[in-house]
């Protein structure tokens, strides 16, 4: 075996630790591939002497421990992948004395401590850490200009994002998202002009979105949601696809420099939330992964209607912020989309009847808003949504939120004078005096009825007249001056 140039045994049973005859044998070994097995223990032993490795590929299984100090003896390794495994301790420093290495992916481990500034010394192309307990904050040194993805998520970084991958121009996915970042996001983001991947959620950012955002032309998908936000919305952001001739999607096992620089592994995966759901997404689907989440942040103003532009956009989610004014009804464009939610916001208007035409809407939510007129026609995909997508707008009404809608009355207006302005004015007293007279009888005639009928009220009645008139006489004649009375 010691002339073997490549090996893999990947997605197997194989289990124990890696054959010390396979780590001294095998001298000619260039790949190494052994990923998705049942293996454990160390990485390698002490007697290693795969010294021409250019790919050692061990994700996918159970090793444990550090990462050994020996592997710096492969001066040619240019990949490395070690994810989805028990290791844990530091990222060693001495990787980045390795002047071959372009992709480092260490996902899915138990590693800490911070990146290591040494890696600015590298020409990487892939860095994935993510899914580990990294802390500290990114290097502002950390600048490779060849550089094609970053993924950072789900660590402990923090502090802000200074001017590490300022001049990473090739970036096309940045995946710092579940950190603790703090400041603004940087205006620099926008002059990295291929970036299509930008995923900065649930962290601490604050300010407002950056107009320079809109210099990406590639932009497939941004999320920068669950994080402090404020401002208005960029009207002039453009969302696409990803274009497929630019990168290569196969393995690309192939150590040409030139090659490399056209990688882009669909191996790392990117989360988003789709139908309200968080998926993971990797494999030839990522390229036409398309969307924009604002959510869960303090956007205010109106949403732009240039967001109806995009034609190929699967997903926008802007709820949870403090945004106004209508829907746009340019909303009817965006023939591909599978969810749209524009939830606990202050929009007001009428829900567009065009929405009917969005035959691939999985998710709608247009709750919690001041929406008015009646909701649409059961018609079309809307047909699916129940009245849990319509609450907490109390001037919508239709069947789907269980409340008629009441047509609207003209308001009355006076007829015509006719010109007899005083006839009409006598023939109204006229009718006031009878009735009054005619009411006044009836009291009169009342009384004297019961006072026949009943000689017990009729007594009363005279009882009580006669102490009246005595009494108003009494008062009278005492109140008189002296010289008037009898």
């Amino acid at each position: 075996m010691s002339s073997l140039s490549s090996l893999d045994l990947s997605n197997n049973q194989l289990s124990g630790g890696i054959p010390e005859h396979l780590a001294m044998g095998c001298s000619s070994l260039q790949v190494l591939a052994l990923s998705n097995n049942k293996l454990q223990g160390k990485i390698f032993f002490e007697n290693f002497n795969l010294t021409n490795l250019r790919e050692l590929q061990l994700d996918g299984n159970n090793f444990s421990g550090r990462i050994p100090n020996f592997l710096s003896n492969i001066s040619l390794l240019s990949a490395l992948d070690v994810s989805n495994n028990q290791l844990s301790g530091r990222i060693p420093r001495w990787m980045g004395n390795m002047s071959f290495l372009v992709k480092i992916i260490m996902s899915n481990n138990h590693l800490e401590g911070t990146i290591p500034t040494e890696f600015s010394q590298l020409d990487l192309l892939l860095l994935d850490l993510s899914v580990n307990n990294i802390s500290g904050s990114l290097p502002s040194c950390f600048n490779p200009s060849k550089i094609r993805q970053v993924h950072l998520s789900k660590n402990r970084l923090q502090g802000a994002i200074t001017d590490a991958l300022i001049n990473s121009s090739t970036l096309i996915t940045l995946d710092v998202s579940d950190n603790f970042l703090t400041g603004s996001i940087p205006s620099w983001v926008g002059s990295l002009s291929n970036l299509g991947y930008l995923i900065l959620n649930d962290n601490n950012f604050e300010g407002p979105i950056p107009m320079e955002l809109c210099n990406l032309s590639h932009l497939s998908l941004i999320n920068l949601s669950h994080n402090n936000l404020s401002g208005r919305i960029p009207h002039c952001l453009k969302i696409t696809k990803l274009d497929v001739s630019e990168v290569c999607f196969e393995p690309c096992i192939n150590y040409n420099r030139n090659l490399y620089d056209k990688i882009f592994s669909l191996n790392d995966p990117i989360e988003f939330t789709i139908k309200n759901v968080s998926y993971t997404y990797k494999g030839k689907i990522l390229p036409y992964l398309s969307g924009m989440d604002l959510s869960y942040n303090n956007l205010a103003g109106e949403i732009p209607y240039e967001i109806g532009n995009f034609r190929e956009i699967l997903v926008l989610s802007l709820s949870h912020n403090s945004l106004t004014g209508p829907i746009p009804p340019t909303f009817a464009n965006l023939m591909q989309i599978e969810t749209l939610d524009l939830s606990y916001n202050n929009l007001s208007g009428n829900i567009p009847p065009e929405f009917a035409v969005l035959h691939f809407l999985g998710y709608f939510n247009v709750s919690y808003n001041n929406l008015s007129g009646k909701t649409p026609e059961r018609i079309g995909q809307l047909g699916a949504f129940d009245e849990s997508s319509y609450l907490g707008n109390p001037f919508l009404c239709g069947t789907l939120v269980q409340k008629n809608c009441s047509p609207i009355e003209p308001p009355l207006t006076p007829k015509a004078s006719t010109g007899n302005s005083e006839d009409d004015g006598s023939i109204d007293m006229i009718v006031f005096y009878v009735s009054f007279i005619v009411s006044y009888i009836m009291g009169i005639l009342s009384i004297g009825v019961v006072l026949y009928i009943n000689p017990y009220w009729r007594q009363a009645w005279f009882y009580y007249g006669e102490m009246g008139v005595n009494s108003c006489y009494y008062l009278v004649v005492d109140n008189l001056p002296r010289k008037y009375r009898c």
